[in-house]
């Protein structure tokens, strides 16, 4: 597990959001991202494509920890609560697995343990190809 995190925490674009794995485990991971004025939009609420980055990263990481190359073929998010300060958390949980496909929920929650937003993802599960270096 430590080397899924590894490679998440190596992920450019989620260190530059302030994205941090707090944890994960077998179809499951924890993240976390602290809303700064770099995360605000126009309107002065947290930005969507912040929120939904937190919750891509998290889908990631806890997809990626069975066996071969999990990839997203399907994503959304619904958005409860706009908000302009404080720390999100996500929370990605595996629902269905199967060989080739498999479906996550990632429930994202404000520092009041308010869901925000609720993510769902679906990945194609690839078999690792020789060279392949994950």
């Amino acid at each position: 597990m430590n080397e899924i995190k590894n490679i998440v925490q190596k992920d450019a674009f989620a260190k530059f959001l302030g994205i941090k794995i707090l944890s994960i485990g077998e179809g499951t991971a924890t993240a976390e991202m602290t809303i700064t004025k770099d995360h605000l939009n126009g309107a002065c609420t947290a930005h969507g494509g912040a929120i939904f980055s937190l919750g891509d990263t998290v889908f990631g990481a806890a997809s990626n920890t069975r066996e071969g190359l999990a990839m997203a073929i399907n994503v959304s998010i619904s958005f409860f609560k706009a908000i302009t300060e404080g720390k999100l958390t996500a929370v990605a949980e595996e629902i269905s697995l199967h060989k080739k496909l498999a479906t996550y929920i990632v429930r994202i929650f404000d520092d009041k343990s308010k869901i925000i937003a609720l993510f769902q993802g679906t990945v194609y599960r690839k078999e690792y190809k020789e060279g392949f270096d994950r």
